[in-house]
């Protein structure tokens, strides 16, 4: 790439970090889009694909003009920024960087192509040390800043060979970007070596932040004063929590590690009311037949045939009617998990669909945590999060990013395999499923066994201990989508002891906490099967209270409908008495299907208010205060609400359409009285008789005797009247 006789090229470099400068980066990749499509050029097409399919490859840009590579590259680096910003797609934008390069490496040798080069290069460093702060990793942000520093090293190198305009360029556009890299590239590397000492003597902590304080100053001021006020404050935000640990966590105590635990992530999904007992009925007999194909068996995902589960012992108010709950098995799902020293460690989440009555899918991914430090299980924690980071996940040959995006698709696929199954008035029901991964998920994370690492010695915690461990706040804070520096949780606030809900059935040094979205059950002292009631006491509440949510989600819309709905008018051209019967009888058969929801809905509450959903008094008193953290009573009263607003206004139809309908029936048969009156009249005995006497009469040779007259005049007056009958019965 030469600029000194390319215009047109240096213009396109100017606007890039124009746009860059203004931090404007998804107005950068708009016009790099628009430049494209003004100049009608074939990378359009590359660059509509990114959104979708981050990934460019070399031969794709081998035709390219040399214009089409850099408008590439700043179309890839600026949509890789806008994505940085404002999502946590960390994994598709370093993808997208790499395709910036792969343009700028199709282009020709020069000293600035392997300047821009590495400039862009170092955006891949920053994500990760952005992964290792929001996931506490950092050994992540210590590699990230030496990578970016041989960066550095390299574009000084090659600097010397810039020629006049590329030196220009360079001076005025990149050398302050590299400035800011340097500086903050020191910041982070100090930081990083006080993260990884974090959890050893806090007297040394405390020495090496005191040596290193000035260097990390010094590279917080200048930033602010190269005006990159953002860095500064990114990274000036990395040091409060050390200060926290130096300062307050007691001589001689350890890292806190989950020895056994498990983590189990749910997301949830309604179905319409309309097909729910179809639904179990369908269900019910593909187990009891078992089928060699259908479609229920989800054979796309490679699952295992579905089966029958029955909740434990300790559910006797619920047991009955939840009796027909069903699940399958799906392939696992690995994901890389804190591999510090590369050697393939990674968790396994176990995959299961379960489908409990009522109408609630729940799929639940479900992974062991066997020697995860208390900053891995947040991390952990987090996965389940509608600000998860982005992960390298694969699940039956499939690549995932986020948990998120898996249910979604899950849920999308299983909607349209079940509306080939149930078709209800229309060829596709609307609403068939509902779900919103965002707002309808479920983290519950168990802890079995606790110890502290401290000088390569490992001891056991108890449950009094670890209450008053150091660590204890990163296991029972709510997970928040403000993480500002590795382990940040030190400077938050414990969550109150009121809050804990074991006592009605646990020691009184163990803990339970849960909301909406989460929970966390540390039950150091109980037996396992103890755990595994509490697990699902948990999982049931979970899927109740969602159900109640997405349902109150479909009735709101069912409400807006039915307010919208207008009565068939009796004018409308092709109103008839078939139709009206069609109206009325999908609305009685959503009447019901409510009616029926109501009262099992009216049922559930009862049982729960009354204390008698479960078999034994601690737990009912326990799962109660479940709900109530759920916020599972407003659910349940907006719910109620909508739902007598939906049957009131379905009612207010159903009478106001059979009113029509009889308008329409006399209509017709006063219609069907005149149109005969007029008929008969036009058939009467003086009109027949001068038509007979006129064809007896001609020359054609015809002669109808009286019988056949009769006959003839019989025959068309039924015909006539079987004619009117008939078609009255369809208006």
């Amino acid at each position: 790439m030469t600029f000194d006789n390319d215009i047109e090229q240096q213009s396109i470099l100017e606007t890039l970090f124009g746009y860059i400068q203004s931090e404007d980066f998804e107005q950068g990749f708009h016009w790099a889009k628009t430049q494209a499509q003004l100049d009608n050029s074939p990378v359009i097409a590359l660059i509509d694909q990114l959104e979708s399919d981050p990934k460019i490859k070399p031969r794709q840009c081998e035709s390219l003009a040399e214009k089409d590579k850099l408008l590439l590259f700043c179309a890839s680096y600026s949509l890789a920024r806008h994505l940085v910003e404002e999502s946590n797609w960390y994994s598709k934008a370093e993808t997208l960087v790499r395709s910036g390069i792969t343009a700028l490496e199709a282009m020709p040798f020069s000293a600035l192509n392997t300047t821009l080069q590495k400039f862009a290069a170092i955006q891949i460093d920053i994500c990760t040390i952005d992964r290792g702060i929001y996931t506490s990793q950092d050994w992540l942000m210590a590699a990230a800043a030496e990578n970016i520093e041989v960066h550095l090293a390299s574009v000084a190198a090659v600097s010397n060979d810039l020629n006049g305009i590329e030196c220009q360029l360079y001076s005025k556009y990149l050398l302050t970007e590299f400035n800011a890299y340097r500086h903050f590239m020191r910041g982070v590397a100090i930081v990083a070596e006080l993260y990884r000492i974090r959890w050893e003597d806090p007297v040394t902590l405390k020495q090496q932040m005191n040596n290193n304080k000035a260097t990390f100053d010094q590279a917080v001021d200048a930033l602010t004063a190269d005006d990159k006020y953002i860095m500064s404050t990114d990274l000036e935000s990395l040091w409060p929590p050390l200060a926290f640990f130096s300062e307050n966590r007691p001589q001689g105590s350890g890292e806190l590690f989950v020895e056994r635990g498990a983590i189990s992530i749910s997301y949830f999904a309604s179905v319409n009311h309309i097909v729910t007992r179809e639904l179990r009925q369908a269900l019910a007999k593909l187990v009891k037949d078992r089928p060699a194909e259908d479609p229920l068996h989800l054979c796309q995902w490679g699952c295992d045939l579905p089966q029958r589960n029955m909740l434990n012992d300790i559910w006797a108010g619920i047991a009955k009617d939840f009796e027909d709950i069903y699940s399958w098995q799906l392939p696992s799902l690995d994901m890389p998990f804190r591999d510090r020293d590369n050697i393939g460690k990674q968790l396994e989440f176990d995959v299961e669909l379960i489908y409990y009555p009522m109408g609630i899918f729940a799929l639940n991914l479900k992974a062991q945590l066997d020697d995860v430090s208390a900053s891995g299980v947040r991390h952990a924690m987090s996965l389940g999060t509608p600000f998860a980071m982005d992960q390298q996940m694969s699940w039956n040959g499939e690549k995932v990013g986020l948990f998120e995006e898996f249910a979604e698709e899950r849920f999308t696929e299983l909607a349209e395999t079940l509306n080939h199954n149930f078709d209800h008035f229309e060829k596709s029901v609307k609403h068939l499923l509902t779900f919103n991964s965002i707002e309808n998920r479920y983290v519950s994370t168990r802890l079995d066994r606790m110890v502290e690492k401290n000088n390569g010695q490992t001891v056991g915690i108890g449950a009094r201990a670890l209450k008053q461990h150091f660590a204890y706040p990163a296991l029972v804070l709510p997970q928040r989508e403000l993480r500002s520096a590795v382990d940040d949780w030190c400077l938050r606030t414990v969550t109150s002891e009121e809050h804990n809900i074991n006592k009605d059935c646990y020691n009184h040094d163990e803990f339970v906490y849960t909301n909406r979205h989460e929970c966390v059950l540390g039950l150091l002292e109980q037996p396992n099967w103890v755990l595994e009631q509490s697990s699902e006491m948990m999982d049931v509440a979970a899927a109740i209270t969602n159900m109640f949510h997405l349902t109150n989600t479909l009735l709101s819309q069912q409400l807006t409908q039915s307010l919208n709905q207008a009565v068939p008018a009796l004018k409308q051209k092709n109103i008839s008495a078939k139709v009206l019967r069609g109206h009325v009888q999908k609305l009685e058969t959503e009447k019901e299907c409510l009616r029926q929801f109501t009262n099992d809905a009216h049922w559930l509450l009862d049982l729960i208010n009354a204390g008698s959903m479960m078999t034994f008094p601690d737990h009912s008193s326990m799962v109660k205060k479940v709900f109530q953290q759920m916020d599972f009573e407003n659910l349940h009263i907006r719910t109620q609400d909508t739902l007598n607003k939906i049957q009131y206004r379905q009612e207010e139809i159903i009478t106001e359409t059979a009113r029509i309908y009889e308008q329409l029936q006399t209509r017709n048969s006063k219609r069907f009285t005149r149109i005969l009156s007029g008929s008969m009249a036009l058939i009467s005995v003086g009109a027949l008789k001068d038509i007979f006497d006129i064809l007896n009469g001609s020359n054609m040779g015809i002669n109808i005797s009286g019988e056949l007259q009769v006959s003839i005049v019989t025959f068309f007056g039924i015909m006539l009247i079987i004619l009117l009958i008939n078609k009255n019965e369809t208006k």
